[in-house]
């Protein structure tokens, strides 16, 4: 692999600390091999060398939720083909790494084929860490059947990750049994109603504690863990009680759950960003837009909530469809909340202790991956312009220069 030294930027190193001016970082096989004063380090014989003009390099960004796989415009609406449901999958892996993504969590619905894919570099992206197929009970939010059809659509190993339904203990053993045989990196189970599944409340509990602590038991067997989509205090609740490392959304948190959850050093993964954006959707049904204003509502109190008591606070976009873009919106929402600064640690430092990566990637630092991005601007001054692609003007995911948008400028 050929050494590359980016020259004179301005360092963001994912820790909190200060940005840093006019510091050069030198990546050789693949890894974050010195960093320094600008014209403190010599290149190497054959390297690389892109001058940065005193733009903000940081740790690439990291998105713990999302759904890669969920390419259709409404959850149980058919792709028009296998063909058109790949192609339409890979562009959104591609996305994401063009706006600055190098490492990604699926939250289920993402085949590991997928991630495979990327590793052996048949699909040019993000690192991906799979979930594969949900785990639901019956009638719950991975549930995608009409009420008047028993026939879930089936999955395809190795191309199409539909949801596992599963009721009771055994069969919720087996389904995670299932998803780890074929290569989930953690298992997602649904704990709550969902915003836009129209059979069932957001207040409905799901799978009960003993149902949950199965699923974890045979994660942990394997050195994994459980990530549960959560949207009310009793969800949270149940999902703690069963080991859950992960709580998605937890949208309508209270004081008691929010120490719970720091006590057992689970992590919440807010996902502010999907919101918004389905606020602005003016033919949402009437189901999805009375539960939207209800989490919609109580989330800022939610995060605030969870910041006060300790709580690791990650962050994912939870963006569906196909084309999906402006995944940098998730630290713009962040912000509001934790200030430019921790919606960036958000995204790298604190994503990174979360998928057990901490080691590799997520801050700036001296043995990492060489995974960075260069922005174009200051995102502490104005943390938007990590939501546009155009901003994000290098990107290198394991000392690999996969966008240049910088050099000749």
């Amino acid at each position: 692999m050929t050494p590359l030294l980016l020259n004179d930027a301005t360092l963001i190193d994912g820790t909190g600390s200060d940005p840093q001016p006019h510091v050069s970082v030198l990546c050789e096989s693949g890894r974050i091999a010195k960093a320094g004063a600008a014209g403190s380090i010599a290149a190497p014989d054959g390297a690389r060398v892109i001058d940065c003009g005193g733009m903000t390099l940081m740790p690439g960004m990291t998105d713990a939720h999302v759904h890669f796989g969920l390419t259709a415009r409404g959850e149980s609406d058919p792709p028009e083909s296998h063909v058109s449901y790949v192609l339409k999958v890979v562009e959104n892996i591609r996305i994401a790494l063009d706006e600055g993504f190098t490492t990604v969590r699926d939250a289920g619905g993402l085949d590991p084929a997928y991630a495979a894919a990327v590793e052996e570099g048949q699909i040019i992206g993000p690192r991906i860490l799979p979930s594969g197929s949900f785990l639901s009970q019956t009638g719950g939010h991975g549930d995608h059947r009409s009420r008047w059809s028993d026939v879930a659509p089936p999955s395809i190993p190795g191309l199409v990750a539909h949801t596992e339904i599963c009721d009771g203990v055994d069969e919720v053993r087996r389904a995670a049994r299932t998803q780890i045989r074929r290569g989930v990196t953690q298992v997602k189970l649904m704990a709550s109603g969902g915003v836009m599944s129209p059979n069932d409340p957001i207040e409905s509990l799901q799978f009960t504690v003993e149902e949950m602590a199965a699923a974890v038991h045979e994660a942990h067997a394997f050195g994994k863990y459980v990530m549960a989509h959560c949207h009310t205090p009793g969800a949270m609740r149940n999902a703690l009680d069963a080991g859950v490392r992960s709580i998605e959304h937890g949208s309508m948190m209270t004081e008691s759950i929010a120490r719970r959850m720091a006590e057992r050093e689970a992590y919440l993964v807010p996902t502010i960003v999907i919101l918004e954006l389905l606020a602005r959707v003016t033919d949402l049904p009437a189901f999805g837009q009375q539960k939207l204003e209800t989490v919609r509502g109580e989330l800022a109190g939610s995060v605030a909530m969870a910041r006060e008591a300790g709580v690791r606070i990650g962050s994912g976009s939870d963006l569906l469809g196909p084309r999906q873009r402006r995944r940098g919106g998730e630290l713009v929402e962040k912000a509001k909340h934790l200030g430019a600064m921790g919606a960036i640690v958000s995204a790298t430092k604190t994503n990174a202790a979360l998928l057990r990566m901490e080691d590799r990637i997520g801050t700036a630092e001296e043995g990492k991956d060489a995974d960075l991005v260069v922005v174009a601007g200051d995102p502490l001054a104005n943390i938007a312009l990590v939501a546009d692609a155009a901003n994000v003007v290098l990107v290198v995911k394991g000392g690999e220069v996969v966008k240049d948008a910088l050099s000749g400028r």
